[in-house]
């Protein structure tokens, strides 16, 4: 296995994982069974494959591992992500609840830092058990797809 390939794939589509499953509006594309996460998963293969010089698809069980470090990279970056654009979003949607007459309890109300912190400690908790397991499954699915037939 090309290790600078791996690597190399598997930042990039952790990279692209950890900010469209956490971007606002974006990341409710991911409530369709971890969409972003999948293919991410199959990102991290494409790019393998390019990045090789024999261009060879890896074995399946490459392919888990792949999707495996994409997702833990995923899931930090993710965490980074969610917690800027908590910060960014909290006083608009405060002012929006204001405006709009919206009464209740509204998370992250009163600009609460430290709730956004720990909501973000315990998302990221979550993403380092389910970015791994989602980009493998992504990613074996891709290599099997991608594999080509024997002659």
């Amino acid at each position: 296995m090309n290790t600078r390939a791996f690597l190399l794939s598997a930042l990039i589509a952790g990279a692209a994982m950890g900010l469209l499953a956490n971007l606002p509006i974006l990341n409710l594309i991911n409530c369709f069974f971890c969409l972003w996460i999948w293919l991410g998963g199959a990102l991290a293969v494409y790019l393998y494959r390019r990045f090789h010089p024999a261009f060879l698809t890896p074995t399946t069980g490459q392919a888990a591992l792949l999707g495996i470090v994409a997702g833990l990279i995923a899931a930090v970056i993710g965490a980074v992500v969610f917690s800027v654009a908590a910060a960014v979003s909290m006083p608009i949607m405060n002012s929006l609840s204001q405006a709009l007459d919206i009464e209740g309890d509204l998370p992250f109300s009163n600009n609460d830092v430290g709730g956004m912190l720990a909501t973000a400690g315990g998302l990221l908790v979550l993403d380092l058990i389910l970015y791994p397991l989602f980009g493998a499954l992504g990613a074996m699915i891709a290599a099997s797809v991608m594999r080509k037939p024997a002659a």
